[in-house]
């Protein structure tokens, strides 16, 4: 499992000394299904790898409300900003939404690293740059397009470059879950994924969507 890590970007770059060092520091952790990894303002010790399972990312309204800010899957690394970020709290909470298992690696461990590694520093550099493109990306899709068009692109986001319909997926985390992250009402996704059915452009099946007619898909 400790494989992943050194395949990961962000520790790709250390030397053997540097990376038995992150060794040291760092520990498989395993979560059930609704447990919660860390919370909104909690102190911040840790980032993770996640190996096996799905994390979410959200926060928490005043009133209550929930609103998912990403959807964490296999081999990504999540919480490793919080190191560059004053005050050293995590600004979301986490939450398990399958069973799960992780790497947690010590933020202050990996931040002394990289001090004396320029190389890892242009890495996770260009790693936060690739993130923050694609906040700048999900902003702009979110005020800028329509319900229908969010969920068309989560669609072909979730789609390997080269596949070829009929395509099968699975969701990769339950329907109310995916309308938040999209910023829709878990009803207005439903009648969306509805009239895509309808149009036969897609199928639905429980957990699983079949996706019938790519071209159609991308036309929108």
């Amino acid at each position: 499992m400790m494989d992943l890590l050194r395949q990961n970007t962000l520790f790709s770059g250390l030397s053997e000394e540097q990376f038995a060092r992150v060794l040291a520091g760092s520990k498989s952790v395993e979560i059930r299904e609704g447990e919660v990894l860390f919370r909104q303002q909690q102190v911040a010790e840790y980032f993770y790898l996640l190996v096996t399972g799905d994390i979410k990312l959200y926060r928490l309204s005043p009133d209550g409300g929930e609103k998912v800010i990403e959807l964490i899957r296999p081999r990504q690394t999540f919480a490793e900003a919080v190191m560059f970020m004053a005050g050293g709290f995590y600004p979301v909470n986490a939450q398990a939404l399958t069973d799960s298992r992780l790497i947690r690696v010590e933020m202050l461990m990996f931040r002394a690293l990289l001090e004396h590694s320029p190389q890892s520093c242009l890495k996770i550099l260009g790693h936060m740059s690739q993130r923050l493109h694609g906040a700048v990306q999900e902003i702009e899709q979110l005020t800028l397009q329509n319900a229908k068009m969010r969920v068309v692109q989560f669609l072909l986001r979730e789609l390997p470059a080269d596949v070829n319909a009929p395509y099968q997926l699975q969701w990769c985390a339950p329907k109310t879950v995916i309308a938040s992250r999209l910023s829709i009402r878990p009803e207005t996704f439903s009648r969306i994924l509805q009239q895509l059915i309808q149009e036969a452009v897609i199928r639905v099946d429980g957990k699983f969507i079949e996706i019938l007619d790519l071209e159609a898909l991308r036309q929108y």
